[in-house]
Formats: C-alpha cells, sequence, structure tokens
C-alpha cells in the first residue's frame, strides 16, 4: 500500500509513536502500509485491536499497556489477512477475538498461503525469528455481532474485503474502527464479494460516527470527511457493478471489461490503478464473466492488506 505521508494531528501526542484520540482510545500507526493499531483501555483493562506489524512495534504498544497498568483481556483480530495477525503471540494467554469465517480463512491453501506472505515481509524488511510463525487461532468467535465489558465495544461482522474481516463500533463515543475500510489512501480493495462490500458500506452508512479509523491511513473526526469516504466508496462500487454488468451483457471480454472500466473515478490513481484493476477482474468473476479465476482477480495476488 502506498501513499502521501500526513501527520496525524487530530488527537493529543503522548509520544513519537501513539496517540490519544478519546478518553480510553490510543493509536499506533505503523511505519509500514500506514497500518494502525488500537488500545480501548478502561477500568485497568485493555482490549488491542490489530496490533502491530513490525516487532518493535508489537513490544511497544505492550510496553505501553504495562505502563498504564492495565491488563490485557482481549485481542480483536479484525481479519485474517497476514498484516492484521502478528501481534497475539507477543500476547500469550490473552483472549483472541475474530469473526466465525476466521477459521476458515486461516485453513488449508489460504494457511499456506498466509505463511508465504508473512515469510516475504520478514525477507524483505529483513525481519529475523528464532521460531517459525504460527498463525493464532481464537478462543471466542462470533456470528453477527457481539458485545464486549472493555470500552463497551461492539463487533459487528463486515464482509467484502474479506469473509471474516469485523468493524468494532464504540457507541456513546462514535467511534468506528473501520478495519480495511474507510481509508483515505486506498480505494475499496473487492478481495472477497462485492455485493458483501456493498452492503457492509450501507450497513456503515447508518451509524452514528464521530471518529473513524480506517485499518490503513489516516484518522478523521471531520463529519464530512466521513460521509465523504462513505458516499464515496458506496458510488464508487456501484459504478463498479454497473458497468461491469453492461459489460458482460454486451458480451465483453475481460480485457474490453477492464478498458470500459478506465473511466471510473476513484481516489489516488496513482497509487490505486493497481487494486482497480484487481477489482474490475473479481467483479467480472463475480458477476457472470467467463475467466480462470486462478489467473485473475485479487485470488492471484499474494495481497498486502
Amino acid at each position: 500500500m502506498s501513499g502521501k505521508i500526513k501527520s496525524i494531528n487530530q488527537g493529543e501526542k503522548m509520544s513519537q509513536s501513539l496517540t490519544k484520540l478519546t478518553s480510553n482510545l490510543w493509536v499506533y500507526q505503523s511505519e509500514l502500509y500506514f497500518t494502525n493499531s488500537g488500545i480501548f483501555l478502561d477500568d485497568g483493562q485493555a482490549c488491542l485491536i490489530d496490533p502491530g506489524i513490525f516487532p518493535q512495534e508489537i513490544k511497544m504498544i505492550k510496553g505501553f499497556v504495562g505502563e498504564k497498568q492495565a491488563e490485557p483481556q482481549s485481542l480483536v483480530i479484525t481479519h485474517s489477512h497476514w498484516d492484521h495477525i502478528l501481534g497475539s503471540e507477543f500476547f500469550p494467554g490473552v483472549n483472541i477475538i475474530t469473526q466465525d469465517n476466521y477459521l476458515k480463512e486461516i485453513s488449508g491453501g489460504n494457511e499456506t498461503h498466509i505463511l508465504k506472505q508473512i515469510k516475504k515481509w520478514q525477507t524483505e524488511c529483513e525481519v529475523e525469528r528464532t521460531q517459525p510463525f504460527e498463525i493464532p487461532k481464537p478462543d471466542q468467535t462470533f456470528n453477527k455481532e457481539m458485545q464486549l465489558s472493555v470500552g463497551n465495544l461492539s463487533l459487528f461482522h463486515a464482509p467484502g474485503h474479506a469473509a471474516d474481516q469485523l468493524v468494532v463500533y464504540q457507541a456513546d463515543q462514535g467511534v468506528l474502527w473501520a478495519a480495511d475500510m474507510l481509508s483515505d489512501l486506498e480505494i475499496p480493495f473487492v478481495s472477497d464479494n462485492l455485493a458483501a462490500y456493498q452492503a457492509t458500506l450501507i450497513m456503515l452508512s447508518t451509524f452514528d460516527i464521530e471518529l473513524l479509523i480506517p485499518g490503513h491511513g489516516f484518522l478523521t473526526k471531520e463529519k464530512t470527511d466521513i460521509h465523504t469516504r462513505i458516499s464515496e466508496d458506496i458510488r464508487y462500487l456501484q459504478e463498479l457493478k454497473d458497468k461491469v454488468e453492461q459489460a458482460i451483457r454486451a458480451g465483453f471480454s475481460l480485457q474490453e471489461t477492464i478498458e470500459v472500466c478506465s473511466s471510473l473515478q476513484y481516489r489516488h490513481p496513482e497509487d490505486n490503478a493497481g487494486p482497480h484493476r484487481l477489482n474490475v477482474e473479481s467483479a467480472y468473476l463475480e458477476l457472470g464473466g467467463d475467466a480462470d479465476p486462478a489467473l485473475v482477480g485479487w485470488n492471484k495476488m499474494d495481497g498486502e492488506s
């Protein structure tokens, strides 16, 4: 993932790495992919959201929780993509929570694929390990919705980017941890299912959101920006669906469909042209186009987020 570096100036900066956003929420942004990790502190307890990515970063997060004299009670993995599952090994014994589909998403060939991605990252970034990485297994899963006592948090199933993706919502504060959606840097990465992604965004559009934190990119407290991110992503996905459906009805090939969809407007085209093409390819397959699923779309990718 790529994009221009901005400073996080919407919260109280407590160190070079951690930003206090509300009375009980802290965020850390990794140097890799602008990946955000969350720490909810409540009455001496902590709920961690996707702690990552580099070992020294996760150790810093763990040290911060210790400095606050908080006991980690739960660790929420928003989805099974490799860059969101690295932190749990640093918090042994902490209750790991995922959506039900997580177990399927880390099984069989998916497990091999995830471990291959992690190995590639370790090699490229010179991350040394003494033992092979093991994909974390959840202690607790849920289907549609789950409530957590720490921070009065609600977890909601939010598929589309990943079949097991979840979001974290703190209704009394209007805080939405949006997992890999609603980024200011990325377009929707439709690596699971287009129809599901559309339904998820419609669901999120009904939430009262005062603070939006994406899994990658920069948070916002601006109501206009929050509305724009949601509405623009809804528009993009609907236009994508409409154009691909029209192309299929006209008997267009995949390449012709890609050309038809080249006129679609989306944020940061200099960075997102590749993901947009993958979205077109995957939508072409999902909507009934004739192409080899092993050779086109997100399934062919080593995916980064």
